[in-house]
């Protein structure tokens, strides 16, 4: 096999194995599915981290969930902190957006970017949270 050829194979081998299948995200606990309408508030944090967070193109990759009771943005990083920075994702500070009323957060893996949004609709009784996992 004349060396040319070798090239061509590996370049074909490698891109067939591309790169590797995104992260399933891990769900807050008690959290259960949610969908658009059910909040004003969480419809709001939804368009912004599609907007400034995933990107419009992987707006399909935007889980949305009810968590349960009154949970704080301290309490759903730590728990996503916990799960991912000790299997390789690291906290990306310029994804980080701590507000009165919707927060972000985003960490990256290779090129892998797994975001959370978190917000508190009083007049729903809920705390929304979205999660995504695209790849950049």
């Amino acid at each position: 096999m004349n060396a040319r050829l070798l090239l061509v194979f590996l370049a074909l081998v490698l891109a067939a194995c591309g790169s590797a299948p995104l992260a399933e995200p891990p769900v807050y606990p008690d959290a259960t599915p949610a969908a658009r309408g059910e909040s004003p508030l969480a419809d709001a944090m939804m368009s912004g981290f599609t907007t400034e967070i995933v990107g419009e193109r992987n707006a399909s990759a935007i889980r949305l969930f009810r968590a349960p009771g009154s949970i704080a943005w301290d309490q759903v990083k730590q728990f996503y902190a916990g799960r991912l920075e000790p299997n390789g994702w690291r906290a990306d500070a310029r994804l980080l957006v701590e507000g009165d009323t919707i927060s972000y957060a985003g960490w990256r893996n290779g090129d892998q970017l797994l975001a959370i949004a978190h917000t508190e609709d009083a007049a729903a009784g809920a705390t929304f949270l979205a999660v995504a996992v695209v790849r950049r």
